[in-house]
């Protein structure tokens, strides 16, 4: 039998892409959770997968995962991923975000289990990059705030219970499937539907990381038990939200819904947001390989092939 791996969130579109790129791997066998409903079970290649739909912010619930089926490894994915700044917010952030980390916590001390995290750059805050793992934190929202009280929790665990541990701080993920509010899905929609797009006037960087890429670092470090610690993941390369748009609609040949300037900048806007990966290259052999011309191409030639199909 081999290693077991626990993925958690394993509905979101990390989950959707790291599932079946583990499965291709003889020596794991994965075991995924989500609030929602399973959508794994639509597709047979998924059919080996035991699944469990569940809260991760309640203990019991934590407890049955781990009595079920003890596993070796947990990818923890699930999170809530908002900036917004109401107290509802809040409040489902602690829940999901901090008390569920905990829990897994536990059970990975109890199972003598390896713990995956990733966490995101914006825990470096609103400073000059590229950020480097050795930077001070400075969180600027609450949903960055519970990432890096979870990082917090993980060396805890680490440091008094001996749970091994990987932190990923990552940029900004995108890729194929992805749905949802964040600028490269929201922008590939706008050009594809012909809709405009307003925006700032784009002058601030971003690390966008395609999500095969980091499906990689993860699969990397599952091959390595030996490896530990905090690595950053992103390409180095931060090009404004203005240049990734007029990538993106080169790419998409589709002109004239990009709307700069429509929208103001926030009042506390991140202005740098730039990885430094030398330490994933040194100690994990790991670097991004896909530009953001590339990702694109590939995210929307998928979008655009998903819509002929229901046309």
């Amino acid at each position: 039998m081999g290693t077991v791996v626990l993925v958690t969130g394993a509905n979101g579109f990390v989950g959707r892409h790291l599932i079946p790129a583990l499965l291709q791997e003889s020596n794991l066998e994965v075991f995924a959770t989500d609030i929602h409903d399973s959508l794994i079970a639509e597709t047979d290649t998924m059919s080996s997968v035991m699944y469990l739909k569940g809260d991760l912010s309640d203990r019991v619930f934590v407890n049955r995962l781990h009595q079920d089926r003890p596993f070796d490894c947990v990818i923890h994915l699930a999170a809530v991923l908002s900036q917004a700044t109401d107290m509802n917010t809040y409040f489902a952030i602690m829940n999901s975000n901090i008390q569920a980390t905990f829990l897994l916590l536990e059970a990975a001390k109890n199972n003598k289990a390896r713990f995956i995290f990733p966490s995101t750059a914006l825990v470096y805050g609103n400073q000059k990059g590229p950020f480097r793992e050795d930077m001070l934190t400075n969180p600027g929202d609450f949903y960055a705030l519970s990432k890096l009280m979870c990082e917090q929790l993980i060396r805890f665990y680490g440091n008094k219970y001996n749970v091994p541990s990987v932190i990923f701080r990552i940029g900004i993920l995108y890729g194929l499937s992805q749905t949802g509010q964040m600028f490269i899905p929201s922008l590939i929609s706008a050009l594809l539907a012909g809709r405009d797009f307003p925006m700032t006037k784009g002058e601030q960087t971003r690390d966008f990381v395609f999500i095969e890429d980091f499906i990689l670092a993860v699969k990397t470090v599952l091959g390595h038990n030996e490896l530990s610690g905090i690595f950053n993941i992103g390409t180095g390369n931060a090009p404004t939200l203005k240049e990734a748009a007029q990538i993106a609609e080169r790419v998409a040949n589709a002109y004239g819904v990009i709307k700069l300037g429509a929208v103001p900048y926030r009042e506390k806007e991140s202005w740098e947001y730039c990885l430094n990966s030398t330490k994933a290259l040194r100690e994990l052999k790991w670097q991004a390989s896909t530009s953001l011309e590339q990702g694109l191409a590939k995210t929307i030639a998928f979008r655009q092939k998903g819509q002929s199909a229901h046309a």
